[in-house]
């Protein structure tokens, strides 16, 4: 079958048939040979993958169930349909390309689950811009490391949250926004943002949704309608962030593919929209399952979708090891899982690497040595402990520690415990037991 008939038959087959879809198109070949640079993992499998992109997704799901209540955020009193959905997407999307961000650019979204997260992750598709998923704990160094290190064009977030004072933050990193024409920002620190996008209050300098969904004209819409045709179920389309083992964030490309097939098989999401696993395995359920998505404000952390009949119910938890495992791809195209990511602290879900937290500790004027491990935590999994040598002569205190990270790196990968030490355990080569360290870290907490 040659690939534009398997697209038609998956497309077609979609809206009239979806439960039986699977079954309908079963695939079963050896898997070829892939070159050095294919990523793809590809193996015999009795369900085959999904080729459409995101807005195709959406699309023909509103044209199965225009009528069906597709996102509902209860503490904003927002409930929209599938088809009203989709206007207020098609709006956007129109909006983002008349205000000059085109195919290939990197659009920022960052804030807690509110209506525009998942609103711009499907218009930044079907506008072909790349979504980047900006954790909102990031602090001020955080965010001006990840949107200079992807050349995010614009930034969508609301102008605070709890604690979190998004627009202030970004007035630290670019001041020139109140000096500037909304949409025209030109900064030193950040050269390649040019527009913040405000969900909320209107602020100075800066744009509001409501112009981006006003922006689009006539011509905007028939653009838009245009590039679906060229755009590839291959093409990048969000960009994830994790901490990274060298201490800098890493970020890790998806493409319209990988996150169509992983939203597949998802059905419930208690994860926050920023995470891989809650715009991708959460956000994408509603058009890949027809489903409803109800947003609570349960900890202000819960993400619930509502749940497809022929699939059955299936409940996932958060806290699961998938995100601690290293592997490599075979030359026949076969995974490998091959053991856990030892140096790696999971809490309550986030991933943290202690080199990030070790390389700014370094920064204290006191700390001569730090070592980060993860030690044991009923509730959140693990927790951060930060082993500190100070310099000579100095003297510290877990309350110093902490004070000078707050407002500076994320408040999850603050120590949670700050341990003053003369030395670690050592190898025969002087390299530092980890493990050992650990285990004499519980020991003396009483863990």
């Amino acid at each position: 079958m040659d690939v534009v008939k398997f697209n038609d038959q998956v497309s077609q087959t979609l809206t009239s048939q979806p439960s039986v879809c699977a079954r309908s198109l079963h695939v079963d070949s050896p898997p070829h040979k892939p070159s050095l640079t294919t990523s793809y993992v590809h193996g015999t499998s009795t369900f085959p993958l999904i080729p459409l992109t995101v807005g195709q997704s959406l699309d023909n799901t509103v044209k199965r169930w225009p009528d069906r209540e597709a996102v509902v955020f209860l503490q904003d009193g927002i409930w929209k349909t599938f088809a009203q959905f989709q206007q207020d997407v098609d709006k956007v999307a129109a909006g983002l390309l008349a205000l000059g961000l085109k195919r290939g650019d990197r659009l920022g979204v960052w804030g807690p689950n509110i209506y525009e997260w998942i609103l711009f992750q499907f218009a930044s598709a079907k506008a072909g811009i790349i979504l980047v998923s900006l954790n909102p704990a990031y602090q001020v160094k955080e965010v001006e490391f990840t949107l200079n290190k992807v050349q995010c064009k614009a930034v969508v977030c609301p102008t605070h949250f709890k604690t979190q004072k998004f627009c202030e933050m970004l007035r630290e990193i670019c001041p020139e926004i109140d000096l500037t024409p909304a949409g025209t920002v030109k900064s030193s620190r950040v050269p390649d943002l040019r527009m913040v996008i405000v969900t909320d209050s209107r602020q100075p300098g800066m744009l509001h949704v409501e112009d981006v969904m006003q922006a689009g004209e006539s011509r905007h819409h028939k653009e838009l309608m245009d590039l679906q045709s060229k755009l590839s179920f291959d093409d990048p389309i969000n960009i994830q962030f994790t901490s990274g083992t060298t201490g800098s964030p890493k970020g890790a490309t998806l493409s319209h593919h990988n996150i169509v097939n992983n939203a597949y098989f998802m059905v419930c999401v208690p994860v926050s929209m920023y995470h891989c696993f809650g715009s991708v395995l959460g956000g994408m359920s509603m058009a890949m399952h027809f489903i409803k998505l109800v947003f609570s404000t349960l900890n202000k952390t819960l993400f619930c979708s509502g749940l497809m009949l022929h699939l059955g119910i299936a409940i996932f938890l958060y806290n699961f090891p998938l995100h601690s495992d290293t592997a490599s791809l075979k030359s026949l195209g076969y995974c490998r899982i091959e053991g856990r990511i030892k140096d790696m602290i999971i809490r309550g879900g986030e991933n943290i690497y202690p080199a990030e937290i070790e390389q700014f500790l370094y920064t204290h004027p006191k700390v001569q040595e730090v070592e980060v491990v993860g030690v044991k935590d009923e509730r959140l999994g693990e927790q951060v402990c930060a082993c500190i040598r100070l310099k000579d002569g100095h003297i510290s205190s877990t309350e110093e520690i902490r004070a000078f990270c707050k407002g500076q790196i994320s408040h999850f990968k603050i120590p949670h415990y700050v341990i003053f030490v003369d030395s670690y355990p050592l190898t025969v080569s002087g390299k530092i037991k980890k493990n050992i360290l650990k285990q004499d870290m519980e020991k003396k907490l009483g863990l």
